[in-house]
């Protein structure tokens, strides 16, 4: 989104304010302080390739905690 100079930040607000009430519900124990962190850190880089080299590592982040939920589920 920031490539196509879209409104990123209402984007990352809102992810933001998930990942938050997640880490609320579950605390630390999937290590969402790490990819918290990793979010609330790009909020003011203007360096566009740190921010994305942050951006790929939160997804790669996410998605791993993504599989960690669906194996408590199975």
């Amino acid at each position: 989104m920031r490539e196509n100079n879209e409104d990123w930040q209402k984007q990352l607000d809102s992810v933001l304010v998930e990942l938050y009430g997640l880490h609320k519900i579950f605390g630390d124990q999937l290590g969402f302080l790490e990819l918290l962190s990793k979010l609330e850190g790009v909020v003011g880089t203007t360096d566009f390739m740190v921010y994305r080299v942050q951006i790929f590592s939160a997804i790669s982040l996410l998605t791993d905690l993504a599989n960690t939920l669906d194996a408590r589920e199975s």
